[in-house]
């Protein structure tokens, strides 16, 4: 599969915000990562409809994917210069 057939790929994201004028680093993505989940989950509290909050007990299952992903957003960034 290539670069640009891979769907989701946090990459792709970068790039469309940089061309939006906004760099943003792993920090930054990871920041807003983990404030969406917050976010989701308070607005799943408020909701009257049950499906939403089935679906935030799984939120915490996307870390392993997600941060990791995150985490090559900048690959040169882990090396001694």
């Amino acid at each position: 599969m290539s670069e640009e057939a891979k769907a989701y790929d946090l990459k792709d994201l970068l790039a469309e915000l940089k061309a939006e004028g906004l760099e943003l680093a792993e920090d930054a993505a990871e920041s807003v990562y983990k404030a969406t989940k917050s976010w989701l989950k308070k607005s799943a509290a408020k909701s009257a409809t049950p499906i939403d909050d089935m679906v935030v007990g799984f939120l915490d299952q996307l870390d392993p994917i997600v941060l990791p992903a995150i985490d090559k957003i900048n690959p040169n960034d882990n090396q001694v210069q």
